[in-house]
């Protein structure tokens, strides 16, 4: 496994990666004690079929310092991991972005499984579309399964279709699910700087810039159990939760009002930019 910090980017080696292939960087953030399914999300990931000319790397990050999540994680070099200052989900997802060297990123939870196929229909959509949400299937401690009871249908998605969920205190997918450019990401600053909800905030800021496709075909087992995040009562505080959906409503709101536009980068491998509307 290739080892680093992310405190100490000049301990990273690079990825041993077939240049001539394009990638697709699977962004996963871990902590200590959140980490005891990662061998699960691994073997999900390894198992995954890719179209010829395409290759994943996994950027996992964990939130500390302790190093104990990589000895969950296998020899394996298309793995990079990173250590830092304990600062939650976001700032950690967005410290392992600052490393992929994809074309293309996927989010991915340390406790959830990939299903079959979930890359491929990624980079398929992907070439149509800046950004896309795929639909997923709960997994219960029990194993048993249950899939999304509200998501939209599949193929282009209406515009602000989940801003305007979100104003109404809901929303139809997760957003755990969200694959895009990394040019894009890297242009909406990553993952905003919250308590929870980062991957929320992520993708009402891309809708506000860019279209994108649902993937009607569950893409993940997003795991349900007593040691996840949000299963907390202290995440859903009240006053701290409506703070979370205040900021993230507020970043989309003003993207949406600057008339900001993303232009995709061409094949050859042009960058792109943020346009203003006229």
């Amino acid at each position: 496994m290739i080892m680093g910090s992310c405190h100490d980017p000049g301990g990273l080696i690079p990825l041993r990666q077939d240049p001539t292939m394009r990638t697709i960087s699977i962004i996963t953030a871990v902590h200590e004690g959140g980490h005891h399914f990662i061998g699960d999300t691994y073997e999900s990931l390894r198992e995954q079929k890719l179209p010829d000319d395409w290759q994943w790397e996994w950027c996992v990050q964990e939130d500390g310092t302790s190093g104990i999540p990589a000895k969950s994680l296998p020899s394996d070099p298309r793995i990079t991991f990173g250590t830092g200052l304990r600062a939650r989900i976001a700032v950690t997802r967005t410290h392992a972005l600052a490393r992929a060297r994809g074309d293309l990123i996927r989010t991915l939870d340390a406790d959830d499984v990939l299903l079959p196929g979930a890359l491929e229909r990624d980079i398929e959509t992907l070439e149509r579309v800046p950004w896309c949400v795929s639909a997923c299937v709960d997994l219960h401690e029990d194993g048993t399964t249950a899939p999304g009871p509200y998501d939209p249908p599949g193929g282009p998605l209406e515009p602000a279709l989940f801003y305007r969920e979100v104003l109404e205190r809901r929303l139809s997918v997760q957003a755990t699910t969200f694959a895009a450019h990394r040019r894009l990401v890297m242009a909406l600053g990553g993952w905003q700087a919250l308590s929870g909800a980062e991957t929320v905030a992520l993708l009402l800021a891309a809708e506000a810039v860019a279209p994108g496709e649902f993937i009607a075909e569950p893409s993940v087992f997003y795991r349900k159990h007593p040691d996840q995040t949000t299963a907390s009562r202290r995440y859903w505080e009240p006053a701290e939760a409506a703070t979370r959906t205040d900021a993230l409503i507020q970043r989309a709101t003003a993207l949406r009002e600057s008339g900001w536009k993303w232009q995709q980068a061409d094949r050859h491998g042009h960058e792109p930019q943020m346009e203003a509307s006229r």
